[in-house]
């Protein structure tokens, strides 16, 4: 089975100590969740007092999203960090789609990412790219831009985002059969058009079918589906009525 949880960007506005981080904690584990994704957090505590907070909450901590510039200039010491974590994935929450749209930077960025996969095996860690929409557009031979990643860098991780796949086009549980054994880690967000406008919901409450998503994930060994949502005004709701979602399909 699938474990279900909270990506903590969604809380960010709501985190500003570590008193704060720990009644999230105890929020998610209470609504049913047994994961979280650090991200956005911006209280100042040590790893291994996250980690305890999370223990004693009943939640593991699969993954992060880490800024750039510290998976590159900092590569021993995030690993060190996500050692205490017990993070088994440091993830990259995006690059820029001009980055990644153009022949030369695109094979940089193949380049960065095989690297640090190198640097970060010795640990026991992999690491992990998050998908938009824009991972979805074409280059110029007429492949995805997925597609090129996938190819380029075979020992990368996908953080899936079933929304921004939905968003681009595409069907969110077909892609994940694509990416079979790369999606150790999911985000999962409802899509749902709104005055002919896509809009974030929460599992369960859109058009996406979670049923036949994580069906083909497990099928694919995501081990974690994470509830994410960008720019809710109420991240308790959307965080709870997404677990209770999540947890009826007994997947």
């Amino acid at each position: 089975m699938v474990e279900y949880g909270s990506q903590l960007y969604t809380f960010r506005k709501e985190i500003k100590t570590a008193a704060d981080l720990n009644r999230i904690m105890r929020f998610v584990s209470n609504a049913g969740g047994t994961c979280i994704q650090l991200s956005g957090i911006k209280c100042a505590c040590k790893p291994e007092e996250v980690r305890k907070m999370a223990d004693d909450n009943g939640l593991s901590i699969p993954l992060t999203h880490t800024p750039y510039a510290r998976i590159a200039e900092e590569t021993e010491r995030v690993a060190e960090e996500h050692l205490a974590l017990g993070a088994g994935i440091v993830g990259l929450g995006m690059m820029s789609p001009a980055k990644l749209g153009k022949a030369d930077t695109l094979k940089e960025f193949i380049e960065f990412a095989s690297g640090i996969c190198a640097k970060l095996k010795p640990y026991g860690l992999k690491f992990g790219y998050h998908n938009h929409a824009f991972e979805f557009r074409k280059t110029a031979d007429g492949r995805r831009i997925i597609d090129v990643l996938k190819e380029g860098a075979p020992e990368m991780q996908f953080i899936f985002d079933t929304f921004w796949c939905r968003y681009a086009g595409y069907d969110p549980a077909e892609t994940i059969s694509e990416l079979k054994g790369r999606v150790e880690c999911i985000h999962v967000k409802d899509w749902k058009k709104s005055l002919f406008i896509p809009r974030f919901r929460a599992p369960g409450e859109g058009d996406l079918d979670f049923k036949e998503i994580l069906t083909r994930a497990v099928a694919a060994g995501t081990r974690y589906a994470l509830i994410e949502h960008d720019n809710t005004s109420d991240p308790y709701r959307v965080t709870e009525a997404g677990l209770v979602y999540l947890n009826s399909l007994g997947i």
